[in-house]
This record gives C-alpha cells, structure tokens and sequence, in this order.
C-alpha cells in the first residue's frame, strides 16, 4: 500500500492518503479540508506501509499508538 503526500492547490493543505494494494490510484484526489478537487500527490513514500511488514511499530503515517502483533 504506496502511502502519498497529497497537497491541495486550492488552500496549501497537506495531508496523507494510501492506495490499499492491488487498487488503482484515483483519478481525482480530494482535499480533506476544503473538499476541493485540485489536490495532488506531491510525494510517494518508498517504504511499505507499518501495516504491511512485521515491525509492530504501529502506522506512524496515521497517527497511530505502535503495539505488538498477536501471533
């Protein structure tokens, strides 16, 4: 799952989004601030993300409290 670095041209906004694997990429991304339509990725992040590998670090690209996986 590429994790992206989207930037609205409408109001500078910068926020995060992912493509779950096997998915395409929008043809269209929208702001989550202004709800404009002019947003674009700015940066594809080339690490997997959290989620995908075994580190139990938790999704730091979400925000999230890292814990250990139950096996």
């Amino acid at each position: 799952m590429p994790v992206y670095l989207i930037r609205c041209d409408e109001c500078d906004h910068q926020f995060r989004s992912l493509v779950l694997a096997n998915t395409q990429e929008p043809k269209e991304w929208v702001c989550s601030q202004c709800g404009s339509h002019d947003a674009k990725p700015a940066h594809v992040y080339d690490d997997p993300h959290p989620l995908e590998n075994d580190h139990g670090a938790g999704c730091p690209c979400c925000g999230g409290i890292g814990r250990k996986h139950e096996r």
